[in-house]
């Protein structure tokens, strides 16, 4: 009888870790979230333009090797690029660190001049 009992607590332990362990399992692996830069999960935001006036010259902002890219005065110093998750960028850093491109900047409303090198 005792030995009945001392297995079926011996059972019920083992049972016990190996559930522990598949807990730690799922938990761990639900903690593991994507980059939210990521290629697959598009990120939108809205560009924010505080100047009201603006020296009247071509900003460079970006350059490739096709073309240059300006604004039509300048004013990149003023803009800001709120994304979804509400980061907030300058327009300068956005395009530094490669997190939009001309193409993007153009569609969401920026008006950029494009000149042929």
């Amino acid at each position: 009888m005792k030995i009945k009992i001392i297995l079926k607590a011996l059972f019920l332990f083992c049972l016990n870790l190996v559930l522990v362990g598949l807990l730690i399992i799922i938990f761990s692996k639900a903690g593991t979230a994507p980059n939210i830069y990521s290629p697959l999960k598009v990120v939108d935001y809205v560009i924010k333009d505080d100047s009201e006036i603006c020296a009247e010259a071509l900003e460079l902002i970006y350059s490739d090797k096709n073309y240059n890219y300006y604004l039509p005065c300048i004013k990149s110093a003023s803009i800001s690029l709120i994304w979804d998750d509400g980061v907030v960028d300058s327009l300068k850093n956005a395009i530094e660190k490669e997190k939009v491109t001309m193409d993007s900047l153009e569609s969401h409303g920026l008006g950029i001049i494009k000149n042929e090198k």
